[in-house]
């Protein structure tokens, strides 16, 4: 076989057997997570504020992203979750210091970011993009920068890994006693039930104590003695 025929022919097993170009770099926003993130989800906001050069970058790059029809659910639902989580990082920074991400005038309403062109808010990512998802999972992934929700992962959310990190966090937050009180007879829980409610029932779990009890270590059975605990709108500062 001549040179030029093997390299022909090399040319084509490689077009057909490589690895699909991902579609979204996440390379920045994996080095901007374990940076300044903790490994329980609380933020140095203060040296990002002062060294955000990396953030900037991965905005860029997700401001720029075409979502086309060949994007996988997965791909999608992982795209949005590091668009809410990074968007969030670069709101708080842009006004730094705050006690609070409430203390922010209309912080998920204002329309700060652009996707492929689109003025977006992260009221629009969570509400009008996400929910239409119906993984209720996806709100123990998204992070609002407050003590009582989901802690940010130090890793970024991508299509082979979205499944079982989006498990993974609901069994965690739904288990921490911070977040949620959980006894067979009585039970305390998070006030994300309360504002997304109907998104946790579904024919598998036609109650928030059905959908409860897939992810607790402890299943309630006296669904009717309940409560919730106040939410914490505290900074995740790491201050």
């Amino acid at each position: 076989m001549s040179r030029r025929a093997f390299l022909i022919l090399f040319l084509i097993y490689t077009s057909i057997f490589a690895s699909p170009k991902p579609k979204v770099d996440y390379h920045e926003w994996s080095m901007v997570l374990p940076a300044y993130i903790g490994i329980d989800g609380n933020v140095n906001y203060s040296k990002l504020k002062k060294d955000h050069k990396l953030l900037h970058i991965c905005l860029q790059k997700f401001s720029t992203v075409k979502i086309d029809n060949d994007w996988s659910t997965n791909e999608k639902i992982a795209f949005w979750i590091n668009v809410y989580n990074a968007y969030t990082l670069k709101l708080i920074i842009d006004n730094y210091p705050v006690e609070s991400i409430k203390d922010i005038d209309k912080p998920w309403d204002k329309e700060f970011f652009t996707i492929d062109g689109e003025a977006m808010s992260l009221g629009k990512v969570e509400h009008k993009i996400l929910r239409k998802f119906n993984d209720p999972r996806i709100h123990f992934a998204i992070n609002c920068a407050s003590s009582s929700c989901p802690r940010i992962l130090q890793v970024p959310y991508k299509s082979e890994n979205v499944d079982r990190l989006l498990t993974r966090q609901t069994k965690e937050y739904i288990n921490n006693p911070v977040y949620n009180e959980i006894t067979k007879d009585y039970y305390k829980l998070t006030k994300l039930f309360t504002w997304f409610g109907k998104d946790f029932k579904n024919k598998e779990t036609p109650t928030i104590v059905d959908f409860v009890n897939q992810y607790s270590n402890i299943k309630i059975v006296n669904q009717y003695n309940k409560g919730h605990l106040k939410y914490n709108w505290v900074l995740n500062d790491q201050r």
